[in-house]
């Protein structure tokens, strides 16, 4: 079975590139999740290839290249993969990347038994994939679905939120074309209207050490550690508001990320020194800072129909660092979870304050017993050969 996976992934080759060109926030956590999938599918998929057009944002506003090069690479030895350009122009670039991934699959398919993987809910890649299932009627199609299009992004104007629903319309006849489903929370079936379809949930894939190396940290120092999108609505206010009511001199919150918040945070760092924020980083410092740091926190609430759909990236993450997590119980983070971490049960900043103030008052060995085990639970259910594994058995059945 010949399986490729059309993507928006960050080769090494260009990674550099994108990071210098791009302004705001870089998708580093699809970037990830993406290389994890790939790294899991590795394994059991002899012969898998990358069809690839980056996920970035567009000329001018949020990149600085109007066209993305195209080139061959190889993610593996021997692997035949290939990086599709595409102008980058606002809304012009939809056309584009649907124009480019369409040719290219068409001189991709064959007309013996394929499956194309598409990561995300991207309409012109699922449209450039129906168009090649025409040409080879075998050819089978799964779509892994980290969110879905109605939550992301921000109310827009009036042209935006049209042009929105007219995407809508579209992607609700093309997703009936779809034969197989990867979501990252059971409670997207419904929306996605799978029925009977195949389908599995794969929240997360960790693929990093598999061994929990000690970070010696600064002893009576407490720093609270929170990475990812500074978006308002993922909590980081809240978060913000919590810290300040803690009066110690002796903590820190670490924040590192880009979004709509930025300023404020930049506003409260400059009025309470304590307040460390580092901007984007490149993720191997992220994940340093995540280690060093006495507690990592997750500060989104359950607010909004949108956290039945969506499963933070940073969840494993911050478990596989072996620093103890807190977080809000989202209707989209399986049980499980909760076992190997310290949940806030009330949503305003009080009780997110006192849940911070409890946990870093614990003893370095509870601290060090806990991140030991939430290590383990992802080591042991959770790493990218064990979701590629069941991901891929769903694939053959195809």
């Amino acid at each position: 079975m010949r399986i490729g996976i059309l993507g928006g992934l960050f080769p090494k080759e260009i990674r550099k590139e994108i990071e210098s060109n791009s302004k705001g926030p870089i998708q580093y956590a699809a970037d990830t999740l993406q290389w994890n999938i790939v790294n899991g599918l590795d394994e059991y998929v002899e012969n898998l290839s990358l069809i690839n057009l980056i996920y970035v944002g567009s000329y001018p506003s949020r990149y600085d290249d109007f066209r993305i090069k195209s080139f061959a690479f190889s993610h593996k030895n021997n692997a035949k993969d290939y990086n599709i350009g595409f102008i980058n122009l606002p809304l012009y670039k939809l056309y584009s990347r649907y124009l480019q991934s369409k040719n290219y699959l068409k001189e991709w398919v064959s007309k013996s038994k394929e499956v194309l993987i598409i990561y995300s809910v991207h309409t012109p890649f699922i449209l450039a994939a129906i168009k090649a299932k025409q040409e080879n009627p075998k050819l089978k199609i799964c779509l892994v679905v980290p969110d879905l299009p109605e939550f992301m992004g921000e109310k827009g104007n009036f042209l935006i939120d049209f042009l929105k629903n007219v995407e809508k319309n579209i992607l609700r006849k093309a997703l009936l074309k779809i034969d197989a489903f990867v979501v990252l929370s059971e409670y997207m079936t419904e929306p996605l209207n799978i029925g009977e379809r195949p389908w599995i949930c794969v929240e997360g894939v960790y693929s990093g050490s598999e061994v929990l190396i000690p970070v010696i940290k600064e002893r009576g120092k407490k720093s609270i550690f929170y990475s990812g999108t500074l978006a308002g609505r993922y909590g980081i206010l809240n978060l913000l508001n919590a810290f300040a009511s803690i009066p110690y001199d002796n903590y820190e919150l670490w924040i590192c990320g880009d979004g709509d918040t930025r300023n404020e945070i930049i506003s409260r760092s400059k009025d309470d020194p304590r307040i460390k924020f580092f901007g984007q980083l490149p993720r191997e410092e992220v994940l340093a800072l995540q280690k060093s740091a006495t507690v990592v926190v997750n500060p989104r609430t359950p607010e909004g129909e949108f956290t039945k759909y969506s499963f933070p990236s940073k969840t494993i993450e911050y478990l596989a660092s072996g620093t103890p997590t807190i977080l809000y119980k989202l209707p989209g983070i399986p049980k499980e979870y909760f076992e190997y971490c310290f949940t806030v049960n009330e949503e305003h900043a009080d009780g997110l304050k006192e849940i911070i103030v409890s946990v870093c008052e614990k003893t370095e060995e509870e601290l060090n017993e806990i991140g030991r085990l939430a290590f383990e639970f992802i080591i042991n259910n959770k790493t990218a050969s064990s979701q590629g594994y069941r991901i891929f058995k769903m694939l053959e059945k195809l």
